[in-house]
């Protein structure tokens, strides 16, 4: 992914979400204004803004031009709607922006590690399929979260999660690399000196799970800046129990 900066605001973008015209921004912690309205002016963008309440859930909600003033509360935003704007935010979890080339269907979903458990990204593909998009014409870019270098979870907590990947039990194989594209590679988890623990990386094991679900590797864009790592560009909640947060969005 590149950095990109408007009116002194850096964000992140996705080659493959630019290559086909998507606007789109994985922003840092940076702006002064870090709100969905003033970040959207920072651009220089208009349109209908789309956010959540997250609660580390699987729920999927679609958006349309119908104006409705009710909360969503959600882990996930879907649109085949013109002129929307759909906004999540995350301090550690991965925010994944996904667009469909040919319809031109979109969707911003927070995915932490109980919406892996929960299979977020399954229901957020087949919600997609039902207002018309195919998989093989689906784009999806992963931006900045916390890597496995950084992210010390129970055994017990990620073992039913790593079969569902791997097809076995972290006690029978120490690690299980995933293939990103080329020769890039990533440990969906390694052994941590705490013989209770383990490392477990939340971007390859959503890799892994959109895989399974069909997605090629030339259909998706990683961004691996780990957020725990990174003090000056990301708010991280397992570094310092922040309530702040950063800010993504992809235009329709």
């Amino acid at each position: 992914m590149i950095l990109s900066s408007c009116k002194n605001v850096d964000f992140f973008q996705s080659e493959l979400l630019r290559e086909y015209d998507f606007k789109h921004a994985f922003f840092t912690k940076k702006p002064r204004n870090n709100e969905p309205v003033k970040l959207q002016e920072q651009l220089n963008l208009t349109s209908k803004i789309n956010y959540l309440k997250q609660i580390h859930s699987s729920k999927v909600i679609q958006v349309n031009n119908t104006l409705n003033s009710k909360d969503k509360v959600a882990d996930c935003l879907i649109t085949k709607a013109k002129n929307q704007s759909l906004w999540i935010y995350t301090a550690d979890c991965i925010p994944i922006l996904i667009a469909d080339v040919k319809t031109r269907n979109i969707a911003a979903c927070h995915c932490g590690l109980k919406g892996l458990e929960k299979k977020i990204i399954s229901k957020t593909l087949k919600s997609l399929e039902k207002i018309g998009s195919h998989k093989n014409n689906l784009i999806i870019a992963l931006g900045p979260s916390i890597n496995g270098e950084k992210y010390q979870v129970n055994k017990k907590d990620v073992e039913d999660l790593i079969i569902q990947i791997a097809g076995e039990n972290f006690t029978e194989k120490n690690s299980y690399i995933n293939a990103i594209k080329g020769e890039e590679m990533i440990l969906l988890f390694k052994k941590d000196s705490n013989p209770n623990k383990i490392l477990f990386d939340i971007q390859a094991a959503a890799i892994s799970q959109l895989y399974k679900e069909g997605i090629k590797q030339y259909q998706i864009n990683s961004n691996r800046i780990c957020t725990y790592s990174n003090p000056t560009l990301f708010n991280s909640f397992r570094r310092e129990k922040t309530n702040s947060r950063q800010w993504s969005c992809i235009y329709s």
